[in-house]
């Protein structure tokens, strides 16, 4: 199995690209910790940043040793991906007592595209859905102080894990009546010391806080189609959150639910089931991170779901699959055959969208990477030109301080003010992408065709055929 498992993801570490732009950043900020590390000049504010550390800070310690950021991250998540894939197999056996059934739904993790894709990008998605997945593995042998470390080694990578510090204290007291005071006080620690670590860096416990939503306002205020929902938009999130999920796992947490609630009230040996506790405790992490990332959204607290976001569900909901699909035939054993087949394909189509989907973004990231590179080698950051730049992902590949960039954030939005402020900025390249809320793309729609004028010259074209994407590379002239 961890062969099955680690195969694709190792070999994804080192020829597929990251998954998102952030993936550079993360990249970054463990090649800074891990080169104080190395120089013994390393402090507790230096953990300070937009995100929690964990993830940059484990990854630093094994760069310490091998000094390549870029592969020790991916490395790096891609083995806590193969984790994810074991915990989803023992949580699959314990749940079914069924062993066939728990390689089956190793196989769909251990081989879902997207799933390998993320495992082999420097992002926190995966790790974290591994220290979630500890937590509810330990929690469901009642070994609530190996559980509520996980859950804070999750809540050290990401915010959002900051729920487990209700979630699993509610969970042990429905099984045992009592909550673990150490338990507790260890779930408490992620919060704490990153409020700390704030209060060391900043002077402010919550700056980061302060700095995320000043983030969210300026992304909504240059993007003014996010904070509004469209029936396209929702349709599109929507996409982006059930198909990475798997829309049979989706349906089978929600029937789970039902028979649960069902089997409760109708019997009372059942209520004190082993297994139906166990697969309610389940069943109540992925409908805890489904209402969160929902409610983020419904909030705008999260304007854009991404697909990766639907991975902790499908780690989650994957092994209450074969659950509800024993539970469903117990009752209605003429409907095995049928439901099997119905189960299959639709793991099968979604594998297939996100297949598709995978090697569309592939294109794409090439696409990125040669603006990137040439502007690697043409441009020179040692001058006091700026680029202007609406592609985030080619700002993360060229590698080079935020600083040189420029964007639609803080551009005036009018022609006269705009060509004024890149004059006054001094900005020898634009990077002309046809997105929604671009400034070069409202106000120069020319632009997308290549067509020179007496202010913008063509420098290079790049672009993908599927998924599509072109991006024009122009030399301003002042």
């Amino acid at each position: 199995m961890i062969l099955i498992s680690g195969i694709p993801r190792i070999l994804g570490a080192f020829f597929l690209p990251n998954a998102f732009g952030d993936a550079y950043v993360y990249i970054r900020d463990a090649g800074s910790i891990s080169s104080k590390l190395s120089h013994w000049t390393f402090s507790i504010s230096d953990l300070y940043g937009f995100w929690l550390p964990l993830y940059q800070f484990i990854c630093a310690i094994v760069n310490v040793f091998i000094g390549q950021p870029f592969y020790v991250s991916k490395l790096v998540s891609a083995l806590f991906g193969v984790g994810v894939c074991l915990f989803v197999y023992d949580l699959t056996l314990h749940l079914t007592k069924h062993s066939k059934a728990a390689l089956w739904i190793f196989v769909l993790v251990a081989l879902n595209p997207l799933h390998i894709f993320n495992s082999a990008s420097a992002m926190t998605d995966v790790p974290s859905a591994f220290f979630v997945l500890g937590s509810l593995y330990f929690a469901l042998r009642k070994r609530w102080i190996i559980a509520a470390v996980f859950a804070a080694l999750a809540g050290l990578t990401r915010v959002d894990n900051w729920m487990l510090i209700a979630l699993l204290p509610l969970f042990q007291f429905f099984e045992e009546r009592r909550v673990s005071i150490v338990g507790c006080a260890i779930l408490i620690f992620p919060p704490l010391c990153w409020f700390y670590i704030s209060w060391k860096a900043t002077g402010d416990w919550l700056a980061c806080f302060v700095t995320r939503k000043q983030y969210m306002d300026a992304l909504l205020a240059a993007n003014p189609s996010l904070a509004t929902f469209t029936l396209a938009g929702i349709f599109r999130d929507g996409g982006s959150l059930v198909i990475p999920t798997d829309i049979a796992v989706l349906i089978a947490c929600f029937v789970a639910a039902w028979l649960i609630g069902k089997r409760i009230k109708a019997s009372a040996t059942d209520r004190k089931s082993e297994n139906l506790r166990a697969v309610a405790a389940a069943n109540s992490y992925f409908f805890a991170y489904l209402g969160f990332i929902v409610l983020a959204y419904l909030t705008h607290k999260q304007p854009i779901i991404f697909p990766r976001y639907g991975l902790i569900l499908f780690a989650l909901g994957l092994p209450i699959l074969p659950w509800t699909f024993f539970e469903i035939t117990r009752r209605k054993p003429q409907w095995t055959r049928s439901l099997l087949v119905a189960v299959i394909a639709i793991c099968v189509f979604d594998a297939s969208v996100e297949l598709v989907g995978s090697v569309g973004f592939i294109n794409q990231a090439s696409a990125q990477r040669a603006v990137a590179d040439y502007l690697h080698g043409h441009f020179q950051p040692a001058t006091n030109a700026h680029i202007f730049c609406d592609e985030g992902t080619v700002r993360a590949l060229f590698g080079i301080p935020e600083g040189i960039f420029l964007t639609s954030a803080d551009a005036p939005r009018d022609r006269a003010g705009f060509l004024g402020y890149l004059k006054e900025r001094n900005v020898e390249y634009v990077v002309f992408i046809n997105k929604m809320d671009s400034i070069p793309a409202t106000l120069f729609p020319e632009l997308q065709d290549g067509i020179a004028n007496e202010l913008f010259e063509p420098v290079m074209h790049s672009s993908s055929r599927f998924l599509r994407m072109d991006i024009w590379l122009y030399r301003v002239h002042q």
